[in-house]
């Protein structure tokens, strides 16, 4: 019996979501979801932040829209940012790199975890960083991490509760008689979901599941080699939100969702298979690595036998990313190897009760990071790669109904620092 994807197992509340100290009228998301598969688009940016914002991204991580602010987080400077939405102008800034409180080592996430504060990530620390909207520091706390593995991933669960990926090490390493991995062979690791308390202390563990694959690639010397992840490789991802979180691993089209608790509540899942790996796939990719070679005055002969030799998987991964709002939807976006074939973004989206919703094409170099039920936010690369973040409206295509048109203040889509 299918369970809906609210707090403690219970529906989640409609919230209507604020943007610009507005209130929205709910739009897309729910209108639609009661007619079966819809059909979405997004509108032109409301709001652009960046360079002419007083602020060059290095490595944008995390984006998150809390009531009339955007908060952007750094990873490459290791500072989080905040922007007023109705004029576009930075109002504050946090973070810098160290092991002092408020300081990071590695800025991996950002959340409101249903309150009015924001918490940061550090998941080289081990710990979590508390700011208040005005992004003056509050407290930093450790997190009670297991001893085996490796940490990652942490993030909210709840207002009361964070939940991480724990990856183990690949248990050949650590069979009997030791030995490893053949050189040249791809190999699977596995990882818990650990849940902590609201003061981060160890509550329970769920799993193992299929993790990371990885690869040992040889090197010149043939007693050295590289372990990195393989290429198109299967990696689980995953997500949180007020009511919970949602995980998968990539397996199929097919994800779980839990309580903050970690009881199951539901199966997101449509009939469509992992898309298979070519020949011209593969092709396509070793002609990548030979012009980079070319230019970077590298042998090609090597470049060639190395990638011909490469242990490709059969198939893609179903999908690279998700997003959970905080009104019980989750956006999944499909897997895309983007400088094989020139696609847009292209994400799925489930509706509270787990059902199938809606397709959404997103524009071309637009990496979303954040939703709710009527504006998407995320990066947009020029032909420079060169980061800015958009907000953007959510909308129906024409052979659709229109949403309501949000009740948005003037925002201009360049504002000045």
């Amino acid at each position: 019996m299918r369970r809906d994807l609210g707090r403690n197992g219970t529906r989640p509340h409609r919230r209507v979501p604020r943007v610009g100290g507005v209130t929205l009228l709910v739009a897309a998301g729910v209108s639609l979801a009661s007619r079966g598969e819809a059909q979405w688009t997004l509108g032109l940016p409301d709001l652009t932040v960046g360079e002419e914002s007083g602020v060059a991204f290095d490595d944008i991580v995390a984006v998150l829209v809390h009531a009339d602010r955007m908060f952007v987080a750094d990873g490459g400077t290791l500072e989080i940012h905040a922007f007023d939405i109705a004029t576009g102008h930075r109002v504050a800034t946090a973070g810098r790199e160290g092991v002092g409180p408020g300081e990071f080592r590695w800025l991996q996430w950002i959340g409101d975890c249903g309150r009015d504060s924001i918490f940061a990530s550090d998941a080289v620390q081990n710990r979590v960083s508390v700011y208040s909207l005005d992004l003056d520091h509050l407290r930093t706390f450790s997190i009670d991490v297991p001893p085996s593995g490796g940490l990652m991933a942490l993030q909210c669960a709840g207002a009361s509760a964070f939940v991480g990926i724990n990856n183990h090490a690949d248990p050949l390493l650590d069979r009997d008689g030791g030995g490893l991995p053949p050189v040249g062979e791809a190999y699977r690791s596995t990882f818990d979901l650990v849940l902590f308390a609201q003061d981060g202390s160890y509550r329970q563990a769920i799993g193992p599941f299929p993790g990371w694959e990885r690869y040992r690639s040889p090197g010149a010397d043939p007693n050295r080699y590289s372990d990195v992840p393989l290429l198109w490789g299967l990696t689980p991802v995953l997500a949180s939100s007020d009511w919970g979180f949602v995980v998968g691993t990539n397996d199929s089209w097919s994800l779980v969702s839990y309580d903050p608790d970690g009881n199951p509540l539901d199966t997101l899942k449509v009939a469509e298979s992992r898309v298979a790996v070519t020949r011209s796939h593969r092709a396509a990719y070793v002609q990548r690595r030979v012009q980079r070679s070319e230019g970077a005055g590298r042998p090609i002969a090597s470049t060639r036998r190395y990638w011909a030799e490469y242990p490709y998987p059969s198939s893609f991964p179903a999908y690279s990313k998700v997003v959970a709002l905080a009104s019980g939807f989750v956006w999944v976006e499909q897997f895309a190897a983007h400088y094989l074939e020139q696609q847009a973004p292209h994400w799925k989206v489930f509706a509270p009760d787990g059902t199938f919703t809606a397709t959404v094409d997103l524009p071309e170099r637009f990496q979303l990071l954040w939703a709710n039920e009527t504006h998407v936010a995320g990066i947009m690369l020029n032909a420079l790669d060169v980061q800015t973040v958009e907000l953007r409206p959510i909308q129906a295509t024409s052979s659709q109904e229109p949403p309501s048109s949000p009740s948005l203040p003037p925002m201009p889509s360049s504002p000045k620092g």
